[in-house]
């Protein structure tokens, strides 16, 4: 038998110290006055306001959706594995899509095509109802559009409508369905 042997003992930590400065750190808050603390912080809160509710309006906005009409077949290009990586990007495959077409709605107007989505949108940045009060400069503005892509709708039906939008005079563009992909 080797004296190393005799001399080994298991190490065990002692968790009596740490238990202690738990209980005393649950002593000094349960004991501490936070009354004092929270006085000597600087608060501007209002005074003889009472309660009030507040009303807001609602923002008009003038809502783009985009449905596709036919989904298209993804074409691949230089023999590309639709189900692998691009070894180069180690990103999916880039395709192009064949047939694929969308037809939009704009308000409750329904857009079967660019060139009729393109004419409803500059009717209605012509006319003078579509303009709203903007609160940061006391002016008048052209109403905010929102882009609702629906399901199977892709990027670059987003992209292109944003485009068409833009080009009819509209500066305020939010999205607002998160369909496409």
């Amino acid at each position: 038998m080797n004296f190393l042997d005799e001399v080994r003992e298991p190490v065990r930590l002692d968790m009596t110290p740490m238990i202690d400065c738990v209980f005393l750190m649950i002593i000094f808050f349960v004991c501490i006055d936070f009354r004092v603390l929270e006085a000597k912080l600087p608060a501007f809160l209002p005074k003889d306001v009472g309660s009030r509710t507040t009303v807001v309006l609602p923002k008009e906005n003038l809502v783009v959706r985009i449905h596709p009409a036919t989904p298209g077949t993804p074409v691949y290009r230089d023999g590309a594995n639709p189900t692998g990586l691009d070894p180069t990007t180690k990103r999916p495959w880039r395709f192009q899509l064949e047939g694929h077409t969308v037809r939009w709605e704009v308000g409750p107007r329904p857009c079967p095509d660019a060139i009729s989505l393109a004419a409803e949108l500059r009717r209605i940045a012509t006319d003078p109802q579509s303009l709203v009060p903007d609160p940061a400069t006391g002016t008048t503005k052209l109403l905010p559009v929102v882009l609702e892509g629906l399901p199977g709708t892709y990027y670059q039906d987003l992209a292109a409508t944003t485009d068409m939008v833009h080009a009819a005079g509209f500066r305020e563009i939010q999205f607002g369905a998160s369909g496409w992909r």
